[in-house]
């Protein structure tokens, strides 16, 4: 199974991409401020929202990265095969650019590292080599890879006038990854815009993600970072809608030592996002297709309620919850089948033995859980 029907969801997911065109016509280098009441983002000059009058604040990708280093970015040929467009957004590791396929004219996503990370040859290799592993899974659930290399001696232009902290100019190889264009919505802007999700649609993402994370799961590759702004629903016009997991960019080998750097923990990217991250990663920093699980139980219990099942005051606070609490329960009022509880419930245990055997063996669960429970 990996797709399902929901023509609700699929046409908001539509309306929300047309949405996002037409912010980028409006901004093709990003949106400087944004409207903290309503959301609606407005250029750089204006003072207060043109919608309801409040005072703007700056967008956070226009405070997170210099105008001079994007600029630099910016329609550049990667290869003979690509070439860059516009600024999209950031992640903790990437800089996301809008691109195109020179041959086929066809939009793709490029990622490329981010500044303060690509000056470290280490991160760099480890960037690359973790991204050719993403390219050896070719799964209709899985976003793919179409490149990945380094701009060579990309060089900023000087920066005397910008008052840069870190001189003059800047040159050192940049590496990026070339992905198919999504057309689609990721989990965390749907939960937080469009709303939970019904049991039953849950339940068809998660084992679209658990179809994935099986093939990767063979090939000995832990996603690491499962998360929902990770999972992305993709639409058709008749409300059909396909899964995509992307960003197994911080995979690794299973039982494979990985090399700590200042650079990767300083930044936070090692760890991932808190809200996801299982007990055995925190306490000992180890990795197994069982701490996906407890990642993709987490997202499920968020994809219900709204929130992650731990929840601190702070990120330490959440770390410490996923070690020492229980999960939150899930609200009385959502009405979840007590079959689909008890499931998220044990892929959530604390002790990887007590959770399900393999991704395989969870999707099967629920593949039966939904003919017993949503037959008709």
């Amino acid at each position: 199974m990996t797709s399902f029907t929901n023509k609700a969801l699929a046409n908001w997911i539509l309306s929300n991409l047309q949405k996002e065109e037409r912010l980028r016509r409006e901004f093709p280098g990003g949106a400087k401020k944004v409207c903290p009441c309503c959301g609606v983002k407005q250029s750089a000059d204006r003072v207060a929202c043109t919608q309801d009058n409040t005072v703007l604040v700056p967008t956070l990708p226009s405070l997170g990265h210099p105008d001079l280093l994007i600029e630099g970015l910016r329609n550049k040929e990667l290869s003979k095969r690509f070439a860059t467009g516009h600024f999209i957004d950031e992640g903790r590791m990437c800089w996301v650019f809008e691109g195109v396929s020179v041959e086929t004219v066809e939009p793709v996503a490029i990622k490329i590292l981010r500044h303060e990370l690509a000056c470290d040859p280490k991160t760099n290799s480890r960037f690359l080599e973790e991204a050719r592993m993403w390219q050896q899974l070719e799964h209709q659930n899985i976003s793919s890879v179409l490149e990945t290399g380094l701009i060579p001696e990309f060089i900023a232009p000087p920066a005397s006038d910008s008052g840069l902290p870190w001189g003059t100019s800047i040159s050192f190889d940049r590496p990026y990854i070339v992905m198919e264009y999504i057309k689609g919505a990721n989990l965390s802007t749907i939960i937080r815009n469009f709303g939970v999700l019904e049991s039953k649609v849950t339940m068809r993402v998660a084992m679209a993600v658990l179809e994935a994370l099986h093939l990767a799961h063979r090939l000995e590759i832990v996603h690491r970072d499962l998360k929902p702004s990770n999972i992305f629903l993709v639409p058709d016009e008749n409300g059909e809608i396909e899964v995509k997991v992307s960003d197994f960019g911080l995979a690794q080998r299973m039982f494979r030592q990985i090399e700590w750097t200042p650079q990767t923990t300083k930044t936070g990217s090692v760890y991932g996002d808190p809200s996801y991250l299982s007990p055995e990663y925190l306490i000992e920093q180890k990795t197994s297709p069982l701490s996906d699980l407890y990642a993709l139980g987490c997202v499920m219990f968020e994809c219900l309620s709204g929130k992650p099942p731990f929840v601190g005051q702070h990120e330490f606070h959440t770390m410490i919850r996923h070690v020492k609490d229980k999960p939150d329960a899930l609200p009385r009022q959502i009405k979840v089948p007590d079959a689909l509880e008890k499931a998220i419930y044990k892929a959530i245990e604390r002790e990887p033995q007590k959770r399900f055997n393999s991704a395989e063996d969870m999707r099967l669960h629920l593949k039966k859980l939904e003919e017993q429970v949503f037959a008709h």
